[in-house]
């Protein structure tokens, strides 16, 4: 099986002057690491300029839209300026993504959280030299690193990696060391534990739900939603995007998004909402209009909406409604959800689907299970697992 895929069979989805990422990836040679940036170029995205055979990440309206293009082929990519960016290590370099003042503000709001006064454990542990492992003691995708590393460099301590970003994780796994007071690595223990647990949890159900439309022959985006943990989004989204889906727009800014209510409160999609969503928008964003039939679809596009969101509807209404739609207008990308789970994932491809999101990858997926054990320097305890 090849890296996610996550062509859009739209060329109008990308973003207006986007930057395009064209990545060459090699076939694993173990199970642990599934795929190895070799490397990337940086390009002008062209609606003209097909690469079937490479991966492409469009980032448009800050990090709030990010859409991938991947090829059926591997080892056919495009090495270019900028060669080995991600390192040897970290997939894709999404680390990247994550602005280093947010990073460090989140870090800094979640060990104050839980720690807003007095230590008084830190008189048991001391702040003598320790060293932790970190255990993964269930199955699924590690996802989290930068935010693990920020956690514990905040509090003077060093970590060493076995694993990279995006490793399938077989348990019991040794997923890295921490090294650095002890009193300090049990201080940022529960929190960067929770915060790689969360993160991975939804990498994985990303992953699960990407292979899941890959196996059904589908080549849209699977994507996540706005419906993310307060104070956690930058976290979550970015767990979708290291289990191969896209994060949809990151907030309010990065699409025009005109919702139900919003045609409620405006009085109607055609002539109200959609036009002056349009014209808030201008030519920096698209806009894209819930729709709750193909009349109200065709309004939508009549009145310039770059894409249509057909939401709650079942599998043998939204594919006929699709592809009506498309026969009129086929520039306009329609976007399927609501109700979507792993299981019934597959019934909602389509060939005029072009974005499935499913608001359960962040709402529903469930945590992993990592510990991090203190050991002294003869030898590493292995955790045990408590099965179900």
């Amino acid at each position: 099986m090849g890296p996610p895929l996550l062509h859009s069979p739209t060329p109008s989805l990308r973003p207006l002057g986007a930057l395009v990422l064209s990545s060459q990836y090699t076939s694993p040679d173990s199970y642990k690491s599934p795929w190895t940036l070799k490397a990337f170029s940086v390009a002008r995205c062209d609606q003209q300029r097909q690469r079937p055979a490479s991966v492409q990440l469009a980032l448009s309206g800050g990090a709030g839209a990010i859409w991938g293009r991947c090829g059926r082929e591997r080892g056919e990519g495009e090495p270019g300026a900028v060669k080995e960016a991600c390192g040897s290590e970290g997939r894709w370099g999404l680390a990247l993504l994550l602005p280093p003042v947010t990073l460090a503000a989140l870090v800094d709001s979640w060990l104050r959280e839980d720690c807003p006064g007095l230590n008084y454990a830190a008189l048991v542990s001391g702040a003598g030299p320790s060293q932790a492992v970190l255990w993964a003691k269930s199955p699924g995708v590690l996802a989290g690193r930068p935010f693990f590393d920020a956690i514990f460099t905040q509090l003077n301590c060093q970590v060493s990696w076995f694993l990279p970003e995006g490793s399938k994780l077989v348990p019991v796994a040794r997923v890295a060391e921490v090294r650095g007071p002890a009193h300090s690595l049990l201080l940022g223990e529960r929190v960067a534990l929770n915060t790689l647990a969360r993160c991975s949890g939804i990498a994985s159900a990303a992953a699960a739900a990407v292979e899941a439309a890959r196996g059904a022959g589908w080549t849209g985006h699977v994507a996540g939603t706005r419906k993310t943990t307060p104070g956690f989004r930058l976290v979550e989204k970015y767990g979708l995007l290291v289990g191969g889906a896209a994060s949809h727009r990151y907030d309010l800014g990065g699409l025009v998004m005109v919702k139900d209510n919003h045609v409620v409160a405006a009085g109607g999609v055609e002539k109200q909402a959609v036009r002056a969503a349009r014209q808030a928008a201008d030519f920096a964003l698209k806009v894209e209009v819930e729709c709750s039939s193909l009349q109200e679809a065709v309004q939508a596009a009549e009145a310039g909406a770059d894409l249509v969101l057909l939401d709650n509807f079942k599998p043998k209404e939204l594919h006929p409604t699709a592809a009506a739609l498309k026969a009129q207008f086929p520039s306009v990308a329609v976007e399927a959800s609501g109700g979507i789970t792993l299981d019934n994932l597959p019934q909602f491809c389509g060939p005029h689907i072009d974005v499935i999101s499913m608001g359960m990858l962040t709402q529903a997926a469930p945590a992993l299970d990592f510990s991090l054990k203190l050991f002294t320097k003869e030898a590493a305890p292995v955790p045990k697992i408590h099965w179900s």
